[in-house]
């Protein structure tokens, strides 16, 4: 496994995205207009929340299922990710995590919990999250949202 580039607050003040994981899956996957958004906006304005790459491995196993060679490209791909990309830590924003999650269960709009972490991740950074799932993200107020998918 690659060692992960955790960010350090040095590093903190040119950041400005979070990139969700579904965002990171189309990256993976050479969605060109992903790609295009990343390099415009520069690789090292953005951030991967360790959540995502939670989420990616589960992926990757899932692969397994299917065959072993998937499964292998996939650790391959997270891999290099993970030197490509600083990767954000949980660790301070417990707090905004529990509001978050407090304001959509008082409002009955539960989303997933992950989602949860890495907008609570983003707010306590002031940053943007890049996603395609808009929905689910719209529903956390005040978070800045973006979407770098063209379909």
């Amino acid at each position: 496994m690659a060692a992960a580039k955790l960010s350090t607050n040095t590093q903190m003040k040119n950041k400005q995205y979070l990139l969700d994981t579904n965002i990171l899956i189309d990256f993976l996957d050479g969605v060109p207009s992903v790609i295009e958004h990343i390099l415009k906006a520069g690789v090292n304005t953005c951030y991967v929340s360790s959540v995502s790459i939670h989420e990616l491995y589960y992926g990757a196993y899932l692969a397994k299922e299917k065959k072993e060679e998937y499964y292998n490209k996939e650790i391959k791909k997270i891999n290099k990710l993970i030197e490509y990309f600083d990767i954000l830590p949980l660790s301070e924003q417990a707090e905004h995590y529990g509001q978050i999650k407090y304001a959509l269960k008082k409002k009955g709009e539960m989303i997933d919990e992950f989602d949860m972490l890495i907008a609570g991740q983003a707010q306590s950074e002031g940053l943007t999250v890049v996603t395609d799932n808009v929905k689910h993200f719209n529903r956390i107020e005040g978070l800045k949202i973006a979407n770098w998918l063209k379909k």
